[in-house]
């Protein structure tokens, strides 16, 4: 028995090649095996440090505690922001696995990774042939913006939407060809799976699916459109409901990009900051543009598909538009009063557009296969596929913490949301000349010096996560007070001797 996937773009006629021969399993199996290697880090022992740190371990540890209260909310070390911040499913779906805490947040990205792939696959296979999808997975799979937003920034709910961002396409565009009313529940759920995961950016995927329907299919486009807004408004009342919309701390438009950025080979794991200099990679990635840029030149040389084939029309100036959006020209819409503050509403920074981006690309990544049958043949298929897992396999390397385990919780959360501190202890600065010590001064625990003397040095050593960029360099107060809270000792000063300032 055989499944078929419709998604309303119909098939060219193409003489099969050995490869487009192949059966649906296969390539199957191939997109669930070839991402391997972007989440084979989460298999690594240790931590990965990211910008969100342990924030999503100990509010999945607080929800496993409280999965009975209605009204639960992130809120340990962070404060939910129902548009910007990452959704409440990925939550959900994390303390109802049976794993600890920091294995389950793992377990998520690394599905929705799968689940991305995946998805775009399904999606295409019917219009660009199962190795024009395939390549189009990878493609989503690998770029490098995907690689940023789980190993750099940690945003796992961003993850999980583009996840299932290619099935909320999917099964809308299914309505296209298979338009029944009953199937308007299912699209609905798929919709509210992806509002769930990250709100603001399941209104931009609105806007481009609304904008798709209307180019490719703009007769059928009405009950698709109603099962999207179906889900989305529902996952956007669940969300709105629970917590307030609240200001960004962002200055949105001063994150606009250089197209430099687009292009830049630069990898980081610092914060974005404004300017040209910014600490995350923000490019569009060398398989996706490379591979699109093949597909406009195929394109416009072909003798058999439309030079206004709208398909290919949309995901062109889908890429394009989107682009636009994120550089600095955009500023002047942005800042234009009612559209642009409703638009940047749904965003923190502008680049977030580059998951919709890399979407775009990879559709058109593939459609090079759809265009020129001879890519399709085993030795510059498997050129292509190698090419695609290289160009981003420098970049699988993400940081990691090794030590204690911190998953409890913070101890306290100091400033505005600024800085959670994970633990603490004090120690005794002695002489390396003491009989079983290393020469030169030595720190020994508190607990095993045993009472203090006079002339003593007390260390205390703090490890902490901030929570937000610091606009000043962080400096640390510290009181020693006595049960009756006289202030014995004090240190008012940059941390490490202000070694390494903020």
């Amino acid at each position: 028995m055989g499944v078929k996937f419709a998604t309303g773009y119909p098939s060219m006629k193409f003489t099969h090649s050995p490869l487009s021969a192949y059966s649906f399993l296969t390539y199957l199996v191939l997109t669930l095996v070839l991402p391997i290697f972007a989440i084979a880090p989460l298999f690594y022992p240790g931590d990965i440090q990211t910008h969100a740190g342990l924030i999503p371990v100990w509010n999945v540890a607080d929800l496993r505690a409280n999965l009975t209260h209605w009204g639960w909310l992130p809120h340990l070390a962070m404060t939910f922001d129902p548009l910007r911040s990452d959704g409440l499913l990925p939550y959900y779906l994390a303390a109802l696995l049976p794993l600890a805490p920091a294995s389950a947040v793992k377990a998520v990205v690394g599905l929705s990774w799968l689940l991305g792939g995946l998805g775009m696959f399904l999606w295409l296979q019917s219009w660009l042939g199962r190795p024009g999808a395939l390549i189009a997975a990878l493609v989503y799979i690998y770029l490098p913006y995907q690689i940023v937003t789980v190993y750099v920034r940690g945003a796992w709910g961003e993850s999980l939407f583009l996840g299932l961002l290619p099935w909320a396409i999917l099964a809308a565009t299914y309505l296209v060809t298979s338009p029944r009313l009953r199937l308007l529940p299912l699209v609905g759920l798929f919709w509210l799976a992806l509002g769930l995961s990250q709100l603001g950016l399941t209104g931009w995927a609105l806007l481009f699916l609304g904008l798709l329907l209307a180019v490719v299919h703009p007769r059928q486009a009405l009950l698709p459109l109603a099962g999207a807004l179906l889900g989305s408004g529902s996952a956007a009342a669940l969300t709105l409901f629970r917590a307030p919309n609240t200001s960004s701390p962002i200055d949105f438009t001063a994150h606009l990009l250089y197209p430099s950025q687009l292009f830049s080979a630069y990898w980081g794991f610092g914060v974005s900051r404004p300017g040209w200099n910014d600490g995350l990679s923000l490019q569009l990635g060398l398989a996706a543009l490379g591979l699109s840029l093949m597909t406009i030149v195929l394109w416009q040389r072909s003798q058999t598909v439309d030079h206004t084939d709208r398909r290919l029309l949309f995901f062109s100036a889908a890429a394009v538009g989107l682009v636009g959006l994120q550089v600095g020209l955009a500023a002047l819409l942005w800042n234009l009063p009612g559209l642009g503050s409703a638009l940047s509403a749904m965003l923190t920074y502008p680049w977030q557009l580059l998951g919709l981006t890399g979407l775009a690309l990879a559709v058109l990544a593939g459609a090079a296969l759809w265009l020129d049958e001879q890519l399709t043949t085993l030795p510059l298929f498997a050129a292509l596929v190698l090419m695609v897992l290289l160009s981003s396999f420098q970049y699988l390397l993400p940081q990691f913490s090794q030590g204690q385990d911190y998953y409890v919780g913070p101890q306290a959360v100091l400033g505005q949301q600024q800085l959670a501190v994970l633990t603490h202890d004090f120690s005794v600065v002695t002489s390396g000349h003491t009989a079983g010590l290393a020469v030169g001064d030595t720190a020994i625990p508190l607990t095993v010096a045993g009472s203090l003397r006079p002339d003593d040095t007390l260390q205390l050593n703090i490890v902490w996560q901030p929570l937000r960029p610091f606009v000043d360099n962080l400096k640390v107060f510290v009181h020693l007070v006595d049960s009756n809270s006289n202030i014995l000792a004090q240190f008012d000063g940059q941390p490490q001797g202000g070694q390494l300032p903020t």
